[in-house]
């Protein structure tokens, strides 16, 4: 067994993944990426407080849009239930594979902020307790 744990970027691929939906629709990659994001930081506001996972999504955001200045778009939901915003706009603008990219970058960049504080091990145990993902080491049982 091994005991090293997967990286951010896996954890996002597995995370992108689990949320792509079934249908073929054109910005389906956007619509799992965005899913990911909502449902990681969802996530994470419940672990570390809303407080917190703002301030983690709010410096993924700023490290990664240099490269994805779209990013700058997307605000962080200021309602009750945490959330992204402004997602919509940024695939009608810029289309759904660039701003799947982006997503993508945001939330590895989120998960590798979380892993220099927790560790990679935490992470990826918060990972597994909110969306159940197959390791090379087990899988699940469904």
């Amino acid at each position: 067994m091994s005991s090293e744990a997967p990286s951010a970027r896996e954890l996002t691929r597995r995370l992108v993944a689990l949320a792509a939906p079934t249908s073929g629709a054109p910005d389906s990659v956007a619509l799992a990426a965005y899913a990911a994001c909502e449902r990681t930081y969802q996530e994470l506001a419940r672990s570390v407080g809303a407080a917190g996972a703002k301030a983690l999504l709010t410096r993924a955001i700023a490290q990664t849009s240099p490269q994805y200045p779209f990013l700058r778009a997307i605000r962080i939901d200021r309602q009750a239930e945490p959330g992204l915003d402004g997602v919509p706009d940024a695939v009608r603008t810029f289309g759904a594979p660039a701003v799947a990219r982006g997503l993508e970058a945001a939330l590895e960049t989120l998960l590798e902020l979380l892993g220099r504080l927790i560790g990679d091990d935490m992470v990826a145990r918060l990972v597994e307790q909110s969306a159940p993902i197959r390791t090379k080491d087990h899988e699940d049982v469904t």
